[in-house]
């Protein structure tokens, strides 16, 4: 009988190692796949993925998600069209279904299948459960209903439906066609049964204002947006950064005016970083009812000037740049397109916690500059979110010696997930990463984007490669996209791209994609932006929280000498 357990038990673990092995060969295959598509060598990969997603595994979904993405990629749409219903009929409730969807309704629009993209967009805005696929769901719908469908064809769509939101959202989208197609009346009377009867939807304040304009056709059907930056000094000095931020607006209102019949205008005016003329530039924006919304101003004490003058106008002020804390308090009109330092320390805080599953933390902040503020807002919120700081130190920026500070670091080693230091001054990094390497405090670190251009980092391999930080930009200089961005606009405008170009580009792209989905008035401008729209932008991504904050960070992570893109994560306020 003894001789008959030890075999059962070695047949047992022999099943096990075999399952064991059989996981492992199967991880590698998948992260090979992903490194192929990566590499753009998307047949390969294809042929990799399909491997993996033909048996149940850890990475079946993942697998079968690209797989649909691959196909997408050679244009082979049909096919994608067939493996993402599969999809979506197995795995409804898989964390990439959001995704597939919209790769099943690319699939459709280059088949030229616009009614099935309609009914998929429909589709998505009924099954998501993210507020961002849904409006992504609502503008894709739009545009296929402006652009390839009748009003014939969306009545019958909006006469079948029962969901009220989704309802008054065809209904909406009707009233536009039947405004488009010169049937005037016929829209009136839609917006009108909106008001009464949907109440409870985004679309009611969208018809109720279509319905309450009472400004001339001419000036109603005519947009501006007005531009507030610091384009000289007091003593008339250029502002470059200025100048470069206005080259990447010029440039996405180029974009879209480009096919566009009604061009969206700009009125560009210089802060000259003086309070009378802030005040003036105001006064003159909020006058001229052309105007829908402004983009400015740049830095935080123009901001305020801005802001104390906001009960003057309904205007709303989008800066590409301002960070000071408390420019969105007691105001419900300016917007902040660069995070400021409490929601990015509070936003890592989120992304180790939540996303990385870390609970136990150290914390090692300099005195100065804004250190402090992200130190205090990443222990506050990750304590809130039930991890544990175990250790707090802090010194002084440019300290020659910090081995006190690492030693009391060090009595927790065994038992912290990493350390989060925020620089306030890059040349700290160097001293720190050299004391940790010293008294072999070995750990994770999570910073700042003052990392970017710490010195100290290649010589410390040991540790700098498990650095992650955030930073408010992040540019990927071999993404295609970006490429070709570049080159056009080189092309147009015969200027290279800098991190200022992009801080105006993204946050005007921002507004442009505001104003593509709805009927230009200042209110529905400002009720589009609370809605949490996101617009995807080449230095950072754009959505904006209830406090009018933007909450997506840039996360990366150094390995082999450089900085890379893990995500561009949205956070929570």
């Amino acid at each position: 009988m003894n001789k008959l357990k030890l075999k059962t038990i070695g047949l047992i673990l022999t099943i096990l190692a075999f399952h064991i092995t059989a996981q492992s060969s199967d991880e590698q295959k998948f992260n090979e796949a992903v490194k192929l598509f990566k590499d753009r060598k998307y047949q390969t990969a294809l042929t990799n993925f399909k491997v993996i997603s033909d048996k149940e595994n850890p990475n079946q979904t993942a697998a079968k998600f690209f797989v649909v993405k691959s196909l997408i990629e050679l244009k082979k749409y049909s096919e994608a069209e067939k493996e993402a219903i599969e999809f979506l009929e197995k795995f409804s409730s898989s964390k990439y279904a959001d995704e597939v969807n919209i790769l099943l309704i690319k699939s459709f629009l280059e088949q030229k299948k616009y009614k099935s993209a309609f009914r998929q967009s429909i589709d998505l805005l009924k099954s998501s459960s993210s507020t961002s696929y849904k409006i992504d769901a609502k503008s894709i719908a739009q545009k296929i209903a402006r652009n390839y469908l009748s009003s014939y064809d969306l009545k019958e769509y909006s006469d079948k439906e029962n969901d009220k939101k989704i309802k008054a959202f065809l209904l909406y989208t009707l009233a536009e066609l039947y405004s488009l197609e010169g049937q005037s009346d016929k829209g009136i009377k839609i917006l009108e049964e909106i008001v009464n009867e949907y109440p409870q939807t985004d679309e009611y304040f969208l018809a109720r204002n279509s319905l309450g304009s009472n400004q001339n056709q001419q000036v109603k059907d005519e947009i501006i947006v007005g531009v507030i930056l610091p384009l000289t000094d007091k003593d008339g000095k250029r502002n470059i950064a200025a100048e470069e931020m206005l080259e990447g607006i010029k440039y996405a209102f180029h974009e879209i005016n480009f096919n566009r019949d009604n061009k969206i205008g700009l009125l560009i005016r210089d802060s000259k970083r003086n309070e009378e003329e802030i005040r003036d530039i105001v006064q003159e924006f909020d006058s001229d009812k052309r105007v829908k919304a402004v983009i400015g101003p740049v830095y935080s004490d123009e901001s305020e000037i801005v802001v104390s003058a906001l009960s003057q106008t309904d205007l709303v002020f989008i800066s590409p740049t301002a960070t000071d804390e408390d420019l969105t308090e007691n105001n419900d009109q300016f917007y902040q397109a660069n995070p400021p330092f409490t929601v990015r320390g509070k936003v890592f805080a989120q992304y180790i916690f939540l996303k990385e599953g870390k609970k136990n933390f150290a914390i090692l902040n300099s005195l100065e500059g804004y250190s402090p503020i992200l130190a205090k807002s990443f222990a506050d919120e990750f304590q809130r979110l039930g991890g544990n700081i175990l250790s707090k130190e802090t010194y002084r920026s440019k300290s020659v010696d910090l081995s006190k500070q690492i030693s009391n670091l060090s009595q927790y080693l065994g038992e912290l997930d990493g350390i989060y230091i925020p620089l306030s001054d890059k040349a700290d990094a160097e001293i720190i990463l050299s004391e940790m390497l010293k008294q072999n405090f070995i750990v994770p670190v999570y910073g700042n984007q003052d990392w970017l251009n710490a010195k100290g980092l290649e010589t410390s391999s040991t540790i700098s490669n498990s650095l992650k930080i955030t930073s408010d930009y992040f540019i990927d200089f071999t993404d295609k996209s970006f490429t070709e961005f570049n080159q056009n606009f080189l092309n147009t405008t015969d200027k290279e791209i800098t991190r200022n170009v992009l801080y105006g580009y993204d946050a005007a792209k921002y507004l442009v994609t505001v104003l593509r989905a709805i009927q230009p008035t200042r209110n529905t401008v400002k009720l589009k932006i609370d809605s949490g729209l996101k617009s995807n932008g080449y230095h950072n991504n754009i959505s904006f929280s209830k406090k009018k904050r933007n909450l997506y960070l840039n996360i990366l992570n150094y390995s082999d000498g450089k900085f890379q893109l893990i995500e561009k994560y949205r956070g929570t306020e």
